[in-house]
């Protein structure tokens, strides 16, 4: 699937899903995050050429109030803000209430609940 696809495809699932509930798992080098939040907008910003890796030229935004669950503790989602880096996305899969995102970096792990 071209990479513009998968973004269309984003696009009109978090289109649907604004003003749900998601939880989103992030898998990255074994180490899994895990966020809850209420979606109440969604962008994607193009930042253009960066200078370091770290720093990703496309992301999605994901705008809404949520937490942070970790071992640890649990504590509130800084900025209101869920960025998934798209550099090298390679992989978008939508079924039900699920979406799967999959860079070169990290996996994604989304679920929807509309209440």
């Amino acid at each position: 699937m071209k990479s513009s696809t998968m973004l269309t495809e984003l696009r009109n699932t978090l289109t649907e899903w604004v003003g749900g509930h998601l939880i989103i798992e992030k898998n990255e080098q074994d180490d899994v995050d895990k966020t809850i939040m209420k979606l109440e907008d969604f962008a994607f910003q193009h930042r253009g050429e960066t200078v370091d890796d770290y720093t990703a030229s496309t992301l999605l935004q994901l705008k809404g109030e949520g937490k942070v669950i970790s071992d640890q503790a649990t504590v509130p989602l800084p900025h209101s803000l869920f960025e998934v880096p798209l550099e090298n996305i390679n992989e978008v899969n939508h079924q039900n209430n699920e979406l799967m995102i999959g860079t070169s970096r990290a996996s994604y792990h989304i679920s929807y609940n509309p209440n």
